[in-house]
């Protein structure tokens, strides 16, 4: 009699596979969910970072006679190109974490200098040094127009060791959009946007100097 009810509740192969099946179909419906969710989530974060990272660059222009912060300033006799705006706000971040976006798997420090990982990069049309280079150059906010429609910090590309970009240098091409086809990017005033490729294709968003 027992054995009888032993075979009853076993599963055959059929009723195996067809559970299997199942399983596989829900799991191929629901992991995309979960990884959008979980991107979802980065994305979150990410508008979180840039938020606190504006707060340190409004101090930063504060305590400077209302200079941006440079993109790289010189650092004598340390052998490097200089200091990024990644170092000179960790006075105010207290925090080197702030600096990586939870989608970027790889951010890189600026080549040559005293720098840290990071995953976003400065605007150099507001800040691109104050000591280093052909065109020394940082905007004070008295000289910035359209301050609410210009880029400070947009999240750069994995493989880009380097503090930011211009916009008529390099277009776009260091600007990643890593949140589901999407990147997130800091305004000059404060605000933070979900933005995709198409969004920032115009130089009125990098240039306030402009018409």
């Amino acid at each position: 009699m027992s054995r009888d009810l032993s075979r009853r509740r076993a599963f055959t192969l059929v009723e195996l596979l067809v559970v299997l099946g199942i399983l596989a179909v829900l799991g191929a419906i629901l992991f995309p969910v979960f990884a959008r969710a979980r991107e979802s989530a980065h994305k979150t974060a990410c508008v979180a970072q840039l938020s606190q990272l504006y707060k340190a660059a409004k101090m930063y222009i504060d305590d400077n006679d209302r200079t941006l912060v440079p993109a790289r300033t010189e650092a004598v006799g340390s052998g490097t190109r200089g200091v990024t705006w990644c170092v000179l706000l960790q006075p105010y971040l207290h925090n080197s974490q702030v600096l990586i976006c939870p989608s970027d798997p790889e951010p890189a420090a600026s080549a040559d200098s005293l720098c840290l990982p990071h995953s976003y990069g400065i605007n150099y049309l507001l800040s691109f040094n104050n000591r280093w280079g052909t065109y020394p150059f940082v905007a004070r906010m008295s000289t910035v127009s359209r301050v609410s429609d210009t880029v400070l910090f947009f999240e750069l590309k994995d493989e880009v060791a380097e503090m930011g970009a211009s916009f008529y240098t390099h277009r776009l091409s260091r600007v990643s959009c890593r949140h589901n086809q999407k990147g997130n990017f800091g305004f000059l005033d404060g605000h933070i946007k979900t933005l995709g490729m198409a969004d920032l294709g115009s130089v009125r968003s990098w240039d306030p100097f402009t018409g």
